[in-house]
Parts: structure tokens; sequence; C-alpha cells
């Protein structure tokens, strides 16, 4: 997509979340602000070295956190995001497990990041500090994930890397990002009308 192009839609985006804030039509507002902000993330990661850092930080984490643990692991230069496991489970050899845009955590942070970033009623401050905390813990999630199909390779060989990845592990980050949405995001929303229906049954 041309450069141009995006830049004209982002600043349509910008006019139409302005506007829906000046007027306090807080629905559309938190819809299309928290929207657009994902697809500027994901857009502006993929286009700078956002996206290839995230790889590399993952693949970084993964790899110490298999040494701290005693499972052999190396990250291959060769391929930044990319780490070699050293299976020893029935025939012994390395599998090169990739960090994608997937396992990379870029999709996720730009998700939860634009629902932080636009949800209505929060301070600034409390805005920022809660984005970045879900994206430090989407960070270690894939790490978690990760490590999952590490171990299971380590200790079950390469035939169980087609499950591991695509069941064990997905299911694994699964509940991860559930529980992150429900701790910073659900979990406030629903303290937060408890209170104002509390309020409201004290002033009646």
């Amino acid at each position: 997509m041309d450069l141009w192009l995006v830049s004209v839609l982002i600043g349509i985006w910008i006019l139409v979340v302005a506007f829906f804030r000046l007027n306090r039509i807080w629905l559309p507002y938190y819809i299309i602000g928290s929207v657009g902000m994902a697809f500027v993330i994901i857009f502006v990661g993929r286009a700078t070295g956002l996206e290839a850092a995230l790889q590399v930080g993952v693949a970084a984490g993964v790899h110490a956190v298999s040494l701290a643990l005693g499972l052999p692991t190396e990250i291959f230069q060769s391929a930044p995001g990319a780490i070699l496991v050293l299976v020893i489970s029935q025939d012994i050899g390395w599998t090169m497990l990739q960090v994608t845009i997937e396992s990379s955590g870029l999709l996720e942070t730009g998700v939860i990041a634009g629902m932080l970033m636009f949800y209505p009623g929060w301070s600034g401050r409390k805005r920022i500090w809660y984005t970045l905390i879900a994206i430090a813990l989407t960070y270690f999630s894939n790490v978690v994930r990760l490590m999952v199909i590490v171990v299971t390779l380590h200790y079950l060989g390469k035939s169980s890397l087609l499950i591991s990845h695509t069941i064990i592990g997905r299911a694994v980050f699964f509940a991860l990002v559930v529980a992150i949405y429900w701790f910073m995001l659900t979990r406030p929303t629903l303290r937060t009308v408890k209170d104002k229906i509390d309020d409201e049954l004290m002033a009646s």
C-alpha cells in the first residue's frame, strides 16, 4: 500500500475520531478509535523495524529461559528471530523455530493497545500505564507459548512439532491472552460499572 494513501487514511481516521470525541459520541469513538489504532500500530510495526525487533526480542527471551531450564537452544544468527532447538528425544538433531508476525506479538499488541488507549472514562496516565503493562504481558505470553513448543520438542522429539505448535502452543497462548484482556480491560470495566450502580443506589 502506498505511503500517501496510508497517510490519507490515517488523517481521515484522526478527523473521524476527533469528531466523535468532541461530540461525546462514545461508542463509535471507541470502536473506530481502537480498531484504527490497531491497524496503525500493525502497519507502522511492519513498515519500520518494530516487527523484526519484536521477533528478535521474543527469540532472545525464549533462548534465555531455555538455557536457564537446561534446554539446549541457539539463536540462528543468519535469520534474526529464529531459534534452533536441540531435540534429544528419538533422533538427535536441530529443529528451527521461526518467530513470525503471529508469534512476535505485534497483532495482539496493536489490538490491546487500541482498546486500552481509547477507553473512555480513564485518565491519560491510566491508559498509558495499562497499555504498557498489557504489552509486557503479551511479550511474556509469546515467550511462554514458544517455551511450550521448545519443551515439547525437547522431550517428545520432532514428531511432536505439529501438535505442540498448532494445538498446545496456541491453546496456551489463547488462554493467556484471554487472561490479559480480562484483567486489563474486562475486570476494570465491570468494577467501574459496579461503582456507578452503587453510587446511583446510594443517591436514590
